[in-house]
C-alpha cells in the first residue's frame, strides 16, 4: 500500500507551521536532465536528491552568445541558486548576465521557495538596468496549495512578487505519473477544484498577479483556467505544455482551449535548439496558435547547461532557421512576455 501524503489545506496559521515539517518535493527529474539514477533514488523524498547524488554534466560555461532578440528580451523563467539543485549561476549572477547581454526584465523561478524577498536584494544590491521580478510555487516546501502562502509573498518588501505557479514537481499529477511515493500537492478532486485551489485563484485575481498552471493535468489545467477566466484573471501562463507527459503535456485540441481561456503557451528553449520530435512539434504548435499566444522562456540554470540569454540566442537562430519571421520572435519573447507581467509594451 503507498504511503504517500497529500500535503493539506492550510486554513490556520498553526498549521502552516505544521506544514514546514513537509519540505518535500520529487524523486525523479526532468525529461532532459543528464543524471546517474542510481543508489536509491526511486525512494528518495525530494525531487532534488538524484540530482544532488549523481549529477553528471560538466561545469557550464557561459558562451556570451550575442543576437538582437537579447535586446529588451524578457525571461518568465529564470532558475538560479541557491537551490536545492546543482545551479550553475546565482540569482546575481543571473541577473547580471540578462542586464549585460541588454536584457529587460526576469522573472526568478525556485521550485520550493518564494523569490519576491531575493528580488527585491538583487533590485537593490545587484545588477542595475534590468526589472528582476520574484514568484512563488505552491510546492509542499510553502504548504502546497496554500492561501497563506499566497498572502505572504504579496506583501514582501518591494511588492515585486509577480508569477503563482501550480504546484510543479510536487503535483499529484507528476508524483503519480512517476509512481513515486512520497508526498504531493492535490489540485483537484473528483473533477472539481478543492476549496483551497478556489481561494489562491481568487487571491491571484485580488492583487493582480499572474498564474503559471504548472504541472498539473490536461483536464485540470482548462479547469484552473477557466476558473481564473470567471475570476477576471487575464494574464495566463500555460507551463511548458510540450515538455513531456510528466509535466503537462497538451494535444492539439487541449492547446487551442487553453488559448481561447485566455492562456499563452510556454515553450522552453531547449525544446527549440534541441533537434527532434519534440522541436517539431513545438514548430508546428507556434504556426498552429500564432505567435501572438506563444511565449519563450529559458527554464534553463542546471550546472551543464546554458545560461538564459545563451538559451535565448540558441532559441531564436532554431526558430529563425525554421522560417520565423523576425516580428514573430519580437512577440515570443519580448511583447507577450511584457504582457503577462503588465509591463507596456516598450
Amino acid at each position: 500500500m503507498s504511503t504517500r501524503r497529500v500535503v493539506p489545506a492550510f486554513p490556520s496559521f498553526g498549521s502552516v507551521l505544521t506544514a514546514a515539517a513537509f519540505a518535500i518535493a520529487a524523486s525523479s527529474v526532468d525529461a532532459q536532465s543528464s543524471f546517474s539514477a542510481g543508489g536509491d533514488a526511486e525512494n528518495a523524498k525530494t525531487h532534488w536528491a538524484p540530482y544532488r547524488a549523481s549529477w553528471t554534466l560538466p561545469p557550464s560555461v557561459d558562451q556570451r552568445l550575442e543576437d538582437p532578440i537579447l535586446a529588451g528580451a524578457i525571461d518568465l523563467h529564470a532558475h538560479h541558486g541557491p537551490d536545492a539543485y546543482p545551479r550553475q549561476w546565482d540569482a546575481f549572477d543571473v541577473a547580471e548576465i540578462a542586464a549585460e547581454r541588454g536584457m529587460r526584465a526576469i522573472v526568478i523561478k525556485n521550485h520550493w521557495t518564494e523569490t519576491a524577498g531575493l528580488a527585491y536584494l538583487i533590485r537593490k544590491y545587484g545588477a542595475q538596468g534590468i526589472e528582476v521580478f520574484g514568484s512563488l510555487t505552491l510546492d509542499a516546501p510553502v504548504g502546497g496549495m496554500n492561501p497563506q502562502a499566497v498572502r505572504y509573498f504579496v506583501d514582501v518588501t518591494g511588492g515585486f512578487g509577480r508569477v503563482v505557479w501550480m504546484p510543479t514537481h510536487d503535483s499529484e499529477h507528476e508524483v503519480k505519473y512517476l509512481e513515486q511515493d512520497r508526498p504531493f500537492v492535490r489540485v483537484s478532486e473528483n473533477g472539481e477544484l478543492l476549496p483551497e485551489t478556489l481561494e489562491v485563484l481568487s487571491l491571484i485575481a485580488e492583487h493582480d498577479l499572474t498564474l503559471a498552471t504548472g504541472h498539473v493535468t490536461p483536464a485540470e489545467t482548462l479547469m484552473i483556467m477557466a476558473e481564473a477566466r470567471r475570476l477576471g484573471i487575464d494574464r495566463i501562463i500555460v507551463t511548458h505544455p510540450l515538455l513531456g507527459e510528466q509535466y503537462t503535456y497538451l494535444s492539439d485540441d487541449e492547446l487551442e482551449a487553453a488559448v481561447e481561456l485566455g492562456g499563452v503557451v510556454e515553450i522552453t528553449a531547449n525544446t527549440l535548439y534541441r533537434a527532434g520530435p519534440a522541436r517539431e512539434r513545438a514548430f508546428a504548435v507556434i504556426r498552429m496558435l500564432g505567435a501572438e499566444n506563444v511565449v519563450i522562456s529559458s527554464d534553463s540554470g542546471l550546472t551543464g547547461t546554458p545560461n538564459l540569454a545563451d538559451a535565448f540566442v540558441m532559441a531564436a537562430r532554431a526558430l529563425r532557421e525554421a522560417g520565423f519571421a523576425e516580428h514573430d520572435l519580437e512577440r515570443m519573447f519580448k511583447v507577450n512576455p511584457a504582457r503577462l507581467l503588465g509591463l507596456d509594451n516598450e
